[in-house]
């Protein structure tokens, strides 16, 4: 973890600030004392510690202007299209927000020539594997949200190659925590158990490698301030795979609730056939940067932030299946 000094009144441009990651990062860069600039969808404020600079990523006469104004020294790019396309407008919809997003990304930086860009792409960028992933394993995702991700992370590394722009790539495998949003596993398990209702899972042998939200934020700090970081793609998870169904067994053990769980009840998807591991050698020898947060503590976590938002618990319907 790096020194909060070391952020000391740098001028930091965040995308996807109002984002699951960025909700939590934004307040970690504020509280290292960096001086934190958003590019945010127009109408979108993040209070007044933050300036704001109002910009669809999709509009790169728009973006240009942002980045001009917010003169960054460092980038951390967060901002994605969510959830996965299913169709041809989803598709058509998520190269927009993500590729083409970060193409006007790019293209503005190299004018604005920060010092560093944090790429922050994920797992999914990789396919299936029955050890843990390598940085140096080839692309083969299985999803199209994953192509998708892949190749803005290509454009991203082509910058650095291209400019004195430093590029550090984050993958984060499954990241989760307060603030993570419906319909993805945990918060939907959480919201699940908290409320009653069954839990439905595939066959509950789909695993992940679950890192915390908070962990993940701490090594933005680290890829955004590490001088080795330059240049490097680097994995984030735990190392380990967590089925499904051992999730849910520890959510059970942590809640003290009774939990109605359907395996079988949910049709699996491409993401839920096979298991993405990370290999995190590269994230502890560049970044020194390990999860300092257990699957237990994270739902822990979790659980008392969706507690104070979801409605009060009703009795579970029918016994487990």
């Amino acid at each position: 973890m790096p020194e909060s000094t070391e952020l000391a009144g740098v001028r930091v441009l965040v995308t996807g600030a109002a984002g699951f990651i960025g909700a939590t990062l934004t307040p970690a860069l504020l509280a290292a004392g960096a001086d934190v600039q958003a590019l945010v969808r127009p109408g979108r404020s993040l209070g007044p510690a933050v300036e704001s600079h109002e910009a669809d990523l999709r509009d790169a006469n728009a973006v240009a202007r942002a980045v001009a104004a917010a003169r960054p020294e460092v980038v951390l790019h967060l901002a994605a299209g969510a959830g996965h396309a299913h169709d041809a407008p989803g598709r058509a919809a998520m190269v927009a927000d993500t590729l083409h997003g970060t193409s006007n990304l790019l293209e503005a930086l190299r004018r604005a020539e920060p010092r560093r860009l944090v790429h922050v792409g994920g797992g999914l960028e990789y396919g299936h594997a029955e050890r843990p992933l390598r940085e140096t394993d080839p692309l083969r995702p299985v999803t199209f949200r994953g192509a998708v991700k892949g190749a803005s992370t290509l454009l991203a590394l082509e910058l650095g190659n291209e400019t004195e722009v430093e590029v550090a790539v984050l993958r984060p495998f499954a990241v989760y925590g307060p603030g993570e949003l419906l319909p993805r596993f945990v918060p939907a398990a959480v919201t699940a158990a908290l409320r009653g209702e069954p839990i439905r899972v595939t066959d509950g042998r789909a695993g992940r490698d679950y890192v915390y939200v908070g962990d993940v934020v701490g090594a933005c700090l680290a890829a955004a301030t590490v001088p080795a970081a330059a240049g490097e793609v680097v994995n984030l998870g735990s190392g380990r795979l967590t089925t499904n169904r051992k999730l849910v067994e520890r959510l059970a053990a942590i809640s003290g609730l009774e939990l109605d769980v359907r395996v079988g009840g949910h049709e699996p998807r491409p993401w839920d056939t096979g298991p993405w591991v990370a290999d995190v050698t590269t994230a502890r020898e560049v970044l020194a940067w390990r999860p300092t947060t257990d699957l237990d503590a994270g739902l822990a976590l979790t659980l008392e932030w969706f507690a104070l938002r979801v409605p009060e618990r009703r009795p579970a319907a029918g016994a487990p299946a």
